[in-house]
């Protein structure tokens, strides 16, 4: 470890600068806020549990419920981060501790029912409202320590603490993480399109407590589609790399930019459901949509162009028997099921999938 007295006058200097640099970015308050207190700001709004940057809900009732049964039982709940908004002074978002403040607020507005609790097993199947009174006074009286990040803090920083704070515990996912660390533009758009229904029926992603939805899934397979979609013949392999690439790269995209992303997967998105219907993404016979399936149907409508999808469409019956008929190859079955990250089988899949289309475009008007 090098010796902080061997470093030159201006690093000493630069280091010390650094250190007040850090110590000013962050302007914190710390207080112990009363469950009730909380629940009723959670419910009027002033505390938003849903900023764009955080993870979607993942306890269920059973962990919620084990989390007011800690508060019953005096046992230590880990403390939460809010952040000020510079904007709105007195309104706050969630850093670190969404799933505690959610299953607070659930329970003193009668919405959760208490179960699997194992201190205090007879008050499973009871409200809030249905307690006994000593117990919903004792309760309202317990407490939750809190960080608070205030608004003179650079605005950036909640994002850092947000990363840090949940590099233990339940742990981010890829696309989790890259909700936080390439916030901006083009990442609110892939949120958006994530919100297609038909795509979120395809692959069982189910507001708001679906494992994929809880997972981010529907946003990822957007994301998916948009970093592929002008790359595939390029694709090196690393798909995470790839995501992560075309997100750091157009993060800030141009405002045109980033309409034409939102039109190219919109008009296949819609395609794909308008010639493939509820077969759309899954092999015959299947009920289960392939990851790489969607990439040879979604891509290869991007390259056949918007222009030609009604001619698809208006010829869906033949589309969907070419369609089965792939799969009577073992290449592009392998390919659509087996090692899909691969630059050969991806490049395979969406070739197959293109030529078969291009077909039904060969001499149409």
């Amino acid at each position: 470890m090098a010796d902080f007295e061997k470093l030159s006058e201006s690093n000493r200097n630069k280091a010390i600068e650094d250190f007040r640099k850090a110590q000013s970015a962050s302007v914190l308050e710390v207080a112990d806020q009363g469950l009730l207190t909380l629940a009723n700001l959670v419910e009027g709004g002033a505390i938003d549990i849903s900023p764009n940057f955080q993870r979607r809900d993942r306890w269920n009732p059973e962990k919620q419920s084990l989390l007011i049964e800690s508060f019953l039982s005096n046992i230590p709940v880990p403390p939460v981060f809010l952040a000020e908004d510079s904007a709105k002074p007195g309104t706050y978002a969630v850093i670190d501790g969404k799933q505690r403040l959610t299953s607070i607020a659930l329970f003193f507005q009668d919405d959760l029912v208490l179960r699997g609790l194992e201190r205090l097993p007879l008050l499973n199947g009871l409200k809030y409202s249905q307690l006994p009174i000593e117990i919903r006074n004792a309760l309202g009286m317990k407490s939750l320590r809190t960080t608070t990040l205030l608004r003179q803090s650079n605005p950036d920083l909640k994002h850092e603490v947000f990363l840090r704070l949940n590099t233990g515990g339940e742990i981010l996912n890829t696309q989790e993480i890259r909700n936080v660390a390439y916030r901006g533009p083009l990442n609110d758009l892939v949120y958006e399109l994530g919100q297609s229904e038909f795509l979120r029926q395809q692959f069982k992603v189910i507001p708001p407590s679906s494992p994929g939805y809880r997972q981010m899934v529907d946003a990822e397979y957007v994301l998916r589609f948009l970093a592929l979609a002008n790359s595939w013949k390029s694709f090196r392999g690393d798909l995470r790399g790839a995501m992560d690439e075309f997100m750091s790269n157009n993060r800030f995209a141009t405002p045109e930019k980033i309409e034409s992303y939102k039109q190219q997967f919109n008009s296949c998105i819609i395609a794909a459901e308008a010639i493939w219907q509820e077969r759309a993404f899954k092999r015959p016979g299947r009920d289960q949509a392939l990851a790489g399936l969607y990439d040879a149907q979604m891509i290869a409508l991007h390259e056949v162009g918007h222009a030609n999808h009604e001619i698809l469409v208006r010829r869906r019956s033949e589309v969907v028997r070419a369609t089965d008929a792939l799969f009577n190859k073992p290449s592009f079955d392998e390919a659509v099921r087996i090692g899909t990250n691969t630059p050969g089988r991806l490049y395979s899949r969406v070739t197959e999938m293109s030529q078969q289309l291009n077909r039904f475009l060969d001499g149409a008007s």
